[in-house]
């Protein structure tokens, strides 16, 4: 049934809060797509090496992941 992939940057979240991002996102999923959606998708999240991705004229890294992260503005 559905799969959702999510990617972040590495190092950016440890085990503990990546295993919170899976089970909220599928149970959000779980909770719009209904039926027994919940109980039938996967998620898994990819970690993609600090460097190697970008937007616009930022090229993402660790470090700024973590900015993002601990920005409490």
């Amino acid at each position: 049934m559905p799969h959702i992939e999510i990617k972040v940057m590495e190092g950016v979240f440890d085990a503990d809060e990546k295993a919170r991002i899976i089970r909220a996102v599928i149970k959000a999923f779980g909770d719009a797509a209904g039926g027994k959606m919940f109980e039938n998708t996967s998620a898994k999240i990819e970690e993609i090496k600090s460097g190697s991705w970008g937007f616009a004229d930022q090229i993402m890294t660790t470090e700024f992941g973590l900015s993002i992260k601990n920005d409490k503005s």
